[in-house]
């Protein structure tokens, strides 16, 4: 009623094929100087790390210079880690509009081997468990003084490492089971790749049984992958920020950096999408509908933000002991104060103001300015906390903070390091592109066959059929 909306003629499925397979097949100069840029600050990013760790000591007692280094490893896995649950969520609802992004959010869990890579120094710069207060109870002896209460053999760091492997592996089979029939169809075209599609595909010429197995297999990994991540970022802000602060004890911090993790995924996501439509030139396949739904649940998930951090920044408010007066100046009011503004303006206010009005919403550059906004709030935001928290040189036995730190400012090799780990995720991310094709063949297929243009009253409408 007073919506004069037009409806565009549906793609066909066949010219659907060829326009991908053409852009596929076709990488050209934008790409390859992509891959050059990216691959150069990725390699200069690397020769940073290994001048600081030849110049400086590495152990558990010299956290300091690494501080930066942690800060991008956090942000990798809460971008790029995040980002294949949108495509795991959206499929488990069966929304019809996620169709062309899906394979756009899988792809980002490649990204998960290098942040896997990175995270392994950080194991030796991660003190043990044992004498100090963390989740894995082993700061005192039993009862009756026999024994330490809890101990675990390995803790932190084989944990932290198991659970990021088993995350990344789980990631990669998602990619790769998903992207079968994909694999399958440029093995038929007999392109000129130097990819050997023919043994990437194993096999599989479609059966009703292939079929099956697929569904059922990429709706399995996809839970798993969902239940994994809650459980490494949980464990991973816990071990490499808030225990490494002596006083700071929260219970609503590791569900305040999933939820981030969820934002910022969907935020990459959105960007990356925008980036393929516009470069690979799909904007006949890829249209309003991806963005406007997206946008939704941004800005959903921007007021869960504030939601999240308020809950958890009101008890010290009012809790005002010492030490959580002394947790409140370090992360928001003291040292790092700008970080904080400059954060929650753009993890909250920006993309709450933006995506606010319908009319925006329903665009595309709204939920990408958005989105960006997001991710370079995500970044300020990672370095809040984390460059603070590796930077306390205190025992951390103790109760509360003995002094507060000043700012730990970045230097060349910082950056080099923060801006390389970035580069060499889109590095590998376009890599993987030429690969597997960006958008999903049998997906985007699928949907095409399951919808069609009807007539109600006065006006033409997309009807979408159920798979099943």
């Amino acid at each position: 009623m007073g919506h004069n909306i037009h409806v565009p003629k549906l793609p066909n499925a066949d010219d659907f094929s060829r326009d991908l397979l053409a852009s596929h097949a076709s990488k050209g100069k934008l790409y390859r100087n992509a891959l050059l840029i990216t691959g150069g600050i990725f390699s200069l990013g690397i020769l940073a790390f290994l001048v600081r760790f030849f110049t400086e000591e590495f152990n558990s007692d010299n956290r300091e210079p690494w501080a930066y280094y942690a800060a991008m490893v956090a942000f990798l896995l809460t971008t790029a880690g995040a980002a294949p649950i949108v495509a795991v969520a959206l499929r488990l609802v069966k929304a019809h509009w996620r169709r062309p992004m899906t394979r756009v959010a899988e792809i980002y869990g490649s990204v998960g081997l290098l942040t896997l890579l990175l995270f392994i120094p950080l194991l030796f710069l991660i003190p043990s468990a044992s004498g100090r207060r963390t989740i894995w109870f082993q700061d005192h002896d039993g009862p009756f003084g026999i024994g330490t209460y809890g101990k675990i053999p390995g803790a932190p760091h084989a944990y932290d490492l198991l659970a990021l492997l088993f995350l990344v592996i789980c990631g990669l089979a998602l990619l790769y089971l998903s992207a079968l029939p994909d694999i399958a169809k440029l093995r038929d075209q007999k392109s000129e790749s130097r990819v050997n599609y023919n043994r990437l595909s194993l096999g599989w010429y479609g059966t009703w049984k292939q079929w099956k197995i697929v569904n059922l297999g990429v709706t399995l990994l996809g839970v798993f992958y969902l239940m994994l991540f809650i459980y490494t970022m949980s464990i991973f802000s816990i071990d490499l920020s808030l225990s490494l602060v002596p006083g700071w004890r929260d219970a609503i911090y590791p569900t305040f950096q999933t939820l981030t993790a969820l934002q910022a995924g969907l935020a990459a996501t959105i960007v990356g999408l925008y980036l393929i439509r516009r470069f690979a030139r799909l904007e006949q396949y890829i249209g309003v509908e991806q963005f406007w739904g997206a946008s939704k649940i941004l800005l959903a998930l921007s007021l869960l933000w504030f939601y999240f951090w308020w809950s958890g920044f009101i008890v010290y408010w009012y809790g005002r002991i010492p030490a959580e007066k002394d947790i409140l100046e370090l992360f928001m009011f003291g040292p790092y104060m700008a970080l904080f503004i400059a954060a929650f303006l753009l993890c909250f206010v920006c993309p709450f103001l933006i995506l606010l009005w319908n009319s925006v919403r329903k665009t595309v550059w709204g939920p990408t300015l958005a989105g960006v906004s997001v991710l370079l709030g995500t970044l300020v935001d990672k370095i809040r906390l984390y460059v603070p928290s590796w930077s306390i040189t205190d025992s951390l036995d103790k109760h509360a903070l003995s002094s507060m730190p000043g700012t730990n400012y970045p230097d060349i090799g910082d950056l080099l390091m923060v801006f390389g780990g970035i580069a060499g995720a889109i590095f590998i991310y376009l890599l993987v592109s030429k690969i597997v094709p960006i958008v999903s063949f049998w997906e985007m297929k699928e949907g095409m066959m399951l919808r069609t243009v009807r007539r109600y009253l006065r006006r033409e409408i997309i009807v979408h059929g159920k798979p099943d």
